[in-house]
């Protein structure tokens, strides 16, 4: 489908929370479009995930996706799965070091906690209602996109900003 523009850090509408999209719309040729080019969107920027308000829709829906991507060459694969109304739920308290960047915030890393094992309950692009255990970089993406859906950058969630740096001093020093 086309690919979007992706709005950056300062844009007010990264920092408004998303309306739900309605169960019965869920199919309809607009949701389906704007699903379709989340995804070729995301691909195109080599991004983990995309979610809506990125691309300046604010409607609760994001998309992931890891395979062979040059972004992040170590690590783990997971499938395409599109999450429209997503809840997370953290399965225990035991939390991961995550090192995260963000299409709309380009070049720039930081690191944060997020929770290590999620429950992502949402439902498919055909409006079936789904539950899906998720560990590891697929937890971490799922939860920094749903920060998305609620106003959130994942530089609000940093407790400390010194390991706010570039990329390329990322991969330098860090990778």
């Amino acid at each position: 489908m086309n690919l979007l523009p992706v709005i950056k850090m300062g844009h007010p509408n990264l920092r408004k929370s998303s309306s739900p999209i309605p169960i019965p719309e869920i199919q309809d040729l607009r949701i389906q479009e704007l699903i379709d080019s989340l995804i070729t969107t995301m691909r195109a920027e080599d991004g983990a995930g995309i979610a809506a308000p990125q691309v300046n829709v604010l409607e609760r829906v994001f998309v992931m996706e890891v395979d062979n991507n040059p972004r992040y060459p170590d690590k783990a694969s997971f499938p395409l799965m599109v999450a429209v109304n997503p809840e997370i739920k953290p399965l225990g308290t035991e939390q991961v070091e995550s090192w995260e960047g963000c299409l709309s915030i380009p070049n720039i890393r930081g690191k944060l906690m997020r929770w290590a094992n999620i429950q992502l309950n949402a439902y498919d692009r055909k409006g079936k209602y789904f539950e899906k255990e998720l560990s590891g970089f697929a937890a971490v993406v799922a939860q920094h996109e749903l920060d998305h859906l609620n106003g959130i950058l994942f530089i609000d969630r940093m407790d400390d900003m010194t390991s706010l740096c570039f990329r390329e001093e990322y991969q330098r020093f860090y990778q």
